[in-house]
């Protein structure tokens, strides 16, 4: 197992048809990674997925190591809007009610492609510069935040920003412990309401008396 990706000096395309063609490549990338995992996935088997020659992809990514980087990149996205759609609709129900419903679409989003997930976790390194987690993460917390201040059951402007860290890094922590750990013994069901009721606690203090 690699302790560092080398993704090599990736070609940006400027005209469409070279963009529409990166988007193909990096669905076929996202397919073929979420069927056999990273070790297990070939560039042939990517630019076959994609009706693409194997040169034509290599026009664009020089090696596997920078497919799963823009993969990820496309996670990142995903898990965005996933969360966003989620709090949008589960708006008008009680707290408790709209966590556990944006809990749920996080958790099955996740659990639909493990060996996906698994390809993130374990070939590429949690200190690479490469994948631009810093922007993620404060547009996750910003979407968090949003919401929770939304809330009628939190205070007006109640100091929010360590009980959102707690809250991401331990919704983090169960997402890809649950994907990694995936089998008879995880529970969806009590996995949602186990990590429902933990981020209850931590709004707790936050939350207006009743």
């Amino acid at each position: 197992m690699p302790t560092l990706l080398n993704p090599g000096q990736r070609r940006q395309p400027k005209q469409l048809r070279s963009r529409l063609m990166v988007e193909t490549i990096v669905e076929a990338a996202h397919q073929v990674f979420a069927e056999h995992g990273f070790e297990g996935a070939t560039t042939n088997q990517i630019a076959e997925r994609a009706g693409i020659s194997i040169g034509s992809l290599y026009q664009y990514f020089p090696n596997k190591d920078s497919l799963i980087l823009d993969v990820q990149k496309r996670h990142h996205e995903d898990v965005l809007t996933t969360v966003k759609n989620a709090m949008q609709l589960s708006g008008m129900l009680p707290l408790r009610d709209a966590i556990r419903s944006v809990i749920a679409a996080n958790l099955d989003m996740h659990l639909q492609s493990p060996k996906l997930h698994a390809a993130f976790e374990e070939w590429i390194p949690a200190e690479s510069k490469l994948v631009d987690r810093d922007d993620f993460r404060q547009e996750m917390a910003a979407a968090i935040r949003t919401f929770l201040s939304q809330r009628p059951e939190i205070m007006q402007e109640a100091p929010l920003d360590q009980t959102v860290f707690v809250i991401m890094n331990m919704v983090r922590s169960v997402m890809h412990a649950s994907v990694r750990d995936q089998g008879s013994h995880v529970d969806r069901a009590k996995i949602i309401d186990t990590l429902t009721d933990s981020l209850l606690g931590c709004l707790q203090p936050v939350c207006v008396s009743r």
